[in-house]
């Protein structure tokens, strides 16, 4: 591989970064112009050689897989986009006739973010919510959990299998992503994320698991940076009309401009249907399109996990930081702008 070439300057990059402890470690995924490459470097925990298949949590960057799974759900006939929640759920709140599977995917279902978050099933919990949510009044704010354990719940009762299942059967064996699922598998390696602490050692995240439940999908997944490198490759694929998931109007649908979002600390944020439509502004570096998709996952705040997918130019960058810190944005900029 030549030394200007961009997976090489990314791993060069991040190999001086976890030399320095900067960061613990990183996996990478990395598509452009007809070559991929996978990349590991550093720890994926203290003692723990990082490598492409060790196993990490996705966080809120699940959203793009259940968006997929909406997606293919809609393809194969079993949803439409554009179906009222009431559809799925016998007892429904007024208030909530009116949301539609578009609106839990982008944003602009009203819902308080984490209603009934305690609730033991995924089937318990979007029941409650469905049957006493009330819509808040204001801009579209981005929704952490309400609308993705909802919209799980819809998937549920379109297959007739338990998300875990839908995601598996319809989202990772076609692409053939053994790393890919809602909760962590008992064969895979799993590591949680890393901090530094008062003596500039790397312990894990007090509490980081906690979100890793099948009643909350919205934040729950676990995969590879190489898995989630493949997905978001197929959908660029299936704009294309060449993916394996998604036709080409359901791609489209999920990827073209939905709304503006408030987005915590970052603002008004452009969204499509689980995706996130202004990646290029503010969040990576220089050199993608305004065409680009993605998602972030971060903890509390700070970016730990990218997925960023840029149409026009076929390249597809998806990220895993083992570690989180105040400089793991930076970190992102920089590495996203190398090209």
């Amino acid at each position: 591989m030549s030394p200007y070439e961009p997976a090489a300057r990314i791993r060069a990059l991040l190999e001086k970064w976890a030399a320095r402890r900067v960061v613990l470690g990183a996996q990478v995924f990395h598509r452009h112009g007809g070559e991929v490459n996978e990349i590991a470097v550093g720890e994926a925990a203290p003692g723990v050689t990082a490598t492409p298949d060790v196993v990490g949590r996705v966080y809120c960057a699940n959203k793009s897989v259940l968006a997929v799974a909406a997606g293919v759900a809609s393809r194969e006939g079993l949803i439409g986009l554009d179906d009222p929640v009431a559809r799925f759920f016998g007892d429904c709140a007024p208030s909530m006739s009116a949301v539609t599977v578009a609106d839990l995917l982008g944003h602009t279902s009203g819902l308080p973010t984490a209603l009934h978050k305690s609730t033991g099933s995924l089937e318990e919990r979007a029941r409650r919510i469905v049957a006493s949510g009330s819509r808040q009044s204001g801009p579209a704010r981005y929704n952490a959990q309400s609308a993705a354990a909802v919209l799980g719940s819809v998937l549920e009762r379109a297959y007739g299998l338990p998300l875990a299942d839908v995601v598996d059967e319809k989202v990772a064996r076609p692409l053939a992503l053994r790393d890919l699922a809602l909760v962590p598998r008992p064969h895979q390696q799993y590591v949680p994320l890393h901090r530094r602490d008062g003596g500039m050692r790397f312990v894990p995240v007090v509490d980081e698991d906690l979100g890793l439940h099948p009643a909350n999908p919205g934040q729950a997944g676990v995969s590879t940076a190489s898995d989630l490198g493949r997905l978001h490759a197929d959908v660029v694929d299936s704009l294309r009309g060449e993916g394996k998931l998604l036709d080409r109007p359901a791609a489209e649908r999920l990827c073209a401009m939905n709304a503006t979002v408030q987005l915590h600390d970052l603002g008004a944020r452009s969204w499509g249907l689980g995706v996130q439509r202004d990646l290029h502004q503010g969040i990576l570096g220089e050199g993608w399109s305004p065409r680009t998709f993605g998602h972030i996952g971060t903890s509390p705040r700070r970016i730990v996990v990218l997925h960023a997918a840029d149409p026009e130019s076929g390249r597809v960058m998806v990220l895993r930081l083992f570690s989180v810190a105040e400089t793991n944005d930076r970190c992102v900029r920089e590495l996203t702008a190398l090209r």
